[in-house]
């Protein structure tokens, strides 16, 4: 059975990151703050690939072929 598909880049998810607060990353010159929220209630999971919020996923729920 395959991962189900981010629905930000159409990528399985096959790594989630936990990170409703964001992350800092570096930008050639300094660290830079970053957040996967659009919006001030934040989504609880991210897709590792392309760091999109993830709202309805959860890695402990059932994945079930599409």
């Amino acid at each position: 059975m395959n991962a189900p598909q981010c629905p930000n880049c159409g990528e399985p998810i096959d790594k989630v990151v936990d990170v409703p607060y964001g992350w800092w990353e570096w930008n050639g010159d300094k660290y830079v703050l970053t957040t996967a929220a659009t919006r001030v209630d934040v989504a609880p999971w991210v897709h590792a690939a392309c760091m999109g919020e993830l709202r309805t996923f959860h890695p402990q729920n059932p994945v079930v072929p599409a």
